[in-house]
């Protein structure tokens, strides 16, 4: 696999006390993932580790200017992209993800997303694949920046213009239907996470696990109150299931409000 995907975990300086902890788990439980591994930041660092290597690709630099940065050290077909604070804590079958790749040159795949949500998104299932998808990418967030692989060339024409993180995600499933990009959607859980970090907060899951599993995250951030999880546990709730039609009339309400959402702002 080391000739056909690289591993990219995006990252930046203000959240280098999660590093540590993501590699360890990354070795612990995928260990012959057998690819070049980068952590993508933005500010020079002495950390160092010995299956990963760390880049910086300038203090001023945008979200989506690291990933263009990033991009250009790639010499591999496909990409492997997870962010800083999504830690892997499931073992990784290393066939099931060849097993991917292989469909993907096959199928000509240009996107893999390898989270379920948003299910608004899944549409009927691959043909001779069973637990792969075909994701519907006029939806928002269909294409999005939990883990899953992509296709370099698609990758790199989602990178336009200097833009955070949230703006850029927001972005990607417009880029896909200008590009025709094909994408699916895999339920397999290959690549099982815990969410770490909202608002640049611990939640309380991820708080939890720490202190079940000593030695991963040895940092200092505080834990996001229970009156904020609860809020943010509705508001998902309510975009999973609400009807596509009537969450955006919902929005539409809000927005004369003044409520604020990235996706207004996408280019």
């Amino acid at each position: 696999m080391k000739n056909k995907m690289t591993m990219l975990i995006l990252s930046c300086d203000k959240f280098s006390d999660l590093w540590d902890g993501h590699v360890k788990l990354l070795e612990q439980n995928w260990p012959n993932r057998e690819m070049e591994t980068y952590i993508v930041t933005d500010v020079p660092t002495d950390k160092t580790y010995p299956n990963v290597k760390v880049i910086a690709a300038g203090k001023e630099c945008e979200w989506s200017d690291r990933l263009a940065y990033a991009l250009k050290q790639v010499k591999t077909d496909f990409v492997f992209i997870t962010l800083d604070d999504y830690f892997l804590i499931k073992p990784v079958q290393q066939q099931a993800i060849v097993s991917l790749l292989e469909m993907m040159e096959k199928e000509k795949l240009d996107y893999v997303r390898l989270f379920k949500r948003p299910k608004r998104a899944t549409r009927q299932e691959l043909a001779g694949y069973p637990g792969i998808y075909h994701i519907e990418t006029t939806c928002d967030y269909s294409v999005n920046l939990y883990a899953g692989i992509w296709k370099k060339d698609f990758l790199v024409n989602t990178v336009r213009l200097p833009l955070n993180a949230w703006k850029f995600e927001v972005s990607l499933h417009k880029r896909a239907v200008e590009y025709g990009a094909t994408c699916v959607v895999s339920l397999r859980n290959e690549f099982q996470i815990l969410d770490v970090v909202r608002k640049g907060k611990l939640l309380h899951k991820s708080a939890r696990y720490f202190q079940k599993h000593p030695g991963i995250y040895e940092g200092t951030r505080s834990v996001n109150t229970w009156g904020y999880e609860i809020k943010l546990g509705f508001q998902t709730f309510v975009a999973r299931h609400t009807p596509w039609r009537i969450h955006q009339g919902i929005k539409a309400i809000l927005r004369k409000f003044g409520k604020h959402f990235y996706s207004d702002e996408a280019e």
